[in-house]
């Protein structure tokens, strides 16, 4: 007589195909990741900003190309201290500026965000952070550093409207929320003439972000390096940073076997 399997097998089997198709729609489950890693202490981030409302268009990825920073023309610091020079003059005398800046800053004092003072290449002194936004469809982010007691520009970024940022470490960190399901990170950091692009990455959001087999972090191949000429104040030299990609995770193959439905009618 032929033999099925035990009722106990058959739903052992069942439970294990009912895992394996949940696959991300189980956000909230158990999972076994395997040994957990050491733990290493890292720099928490710093909100800049207050997060706004998500934008559809797509961001810019790096700041522009620029030669290294000149000091601005027309304003000299009456001490070490970025803080005492008023964030409207500062943007007045860049050159850099843009026609629909220069328009903003004139006429909508909201349309520049509230200076942010941060310590951006290590030296134990703060930088300059602020943003222009002329508009709805695009923001320019700006940070400013002393040297000398002349005013030097270390960044200009086009971003989005909605965008943040925080730091970390001395580390500058952009968010960029294209859609409710995608977030766009970039990291800038000081190489000794400027805030110089680290790397990218594409996060999902959303959610079943946290589920395992979902959309994983992808990791852009680092902008090459600026070259370390031009502005150098003494002591402001940091180590040259790198990311690599980061390996997308593979995808577990579907369970293609069945058990078979016992027939009672079948025997031998």
């Amino acid at each position: 007589m032929r033999t099925w399997p035990s009722r106990a097998a058959l739903i052992a089997v069942s439970a294990l195909l009912a895992a394996a198709a949940t696959g991300c729609a189980d956000a909230g489950g158990l999972h076994d990741s395997g040994l957990t890693p050491a733990i290493t202490a890292r720099p928490s981030p710093s909100l800049l900003w207050p997060a706004e409302a998500p934008s559809s268009s797509s961001p810019s990825a790096t700041a522009k190309s620029q030669p290294p920073p000149v000091p601005l023309p027309g304003i000299t610091a009456a001490s070490d201290r970025i803080e005492d020079l008023p964030v409207p003059t500062v943007l007045k005398q860049d050159p850099s500026l843009r026609p629909e800046e220069r328009s903003a800053l004139a006429d909508c004092a909201s349309c520049v965000r509230p200076a942010q003072y941060r310590d951006l290449t290590g030296d134990g002194r703060t930088e300059l952070i602020t943003a222009v936004l002329p508009g709805d469809q695009q923001a320019y982010l700006r940070v400013y550093t002393l040297h000398d007691r002349q005013v030097l520009q270390i960044l200009d970024l086009a971003v989005l409207p909605g965008f943040t940022a925080d730091t970390v470490g001395t580390d500058l960190v952009v968010h960029q929320q294209t859609s409710q399901a995608t977030e766009i990170i970039s990291t800038y950091a000081w190489n000794s003439v400027r805030l110089a692009f680290q790397g990218q990455q594409v996060v999902a959001t959303g959610p079943a972000a946290d589920a395992p087999l979902c959309t994983p972090n992808r990791t852009a191949p680092s902008a090459t390096p600026e070259p370390s000429v031009g502005f150098l104040p003494p002591g402001r030299v940091l180590p040259q940073k790198s990311s690599g990609p980061v390996a997308p995770v593979a995808p577990v193959a579907p369970v293609a076997s069945a058990v078979p439905t016992p027939d009672p009618m079948r025997t031998r």
